[in-house]
């Protein structure tokens, strides 16, 4: 199934099409997927670093070049 096959969908406003897809997004996550300790520990971990302002952040500038680069 591709976009190509609701061809109504791509005539709405680009912001209607991200709510859309936001809205797809959460329907298909499954908050009862177990955590592994060793997961868990690690998304800690990066939580704590942000927090702390230990982990590098990326404008959105450098992320689009490093989008356009791949």
């Amino acid at each position: 199934m591709t976009l190509a096959d609701f061809p109504a969908l791509t005539n709405l406003p680009k912001r209607q099409r991200l709510q859309l897809a936001e809205e797809l997004w959460f329907s298909s996550v499954d908050d009862t997927s177990p955590v592994s300790p060793r997961q868990r520990a690690v998304l800690d971990e990066r939580w704590s670093a942000y927090k702390n302002g230990r982990a590098k952040r990326l404008s959105l500038a450098e992320l689009e070049r490093r989008l356009a680069r791949k």
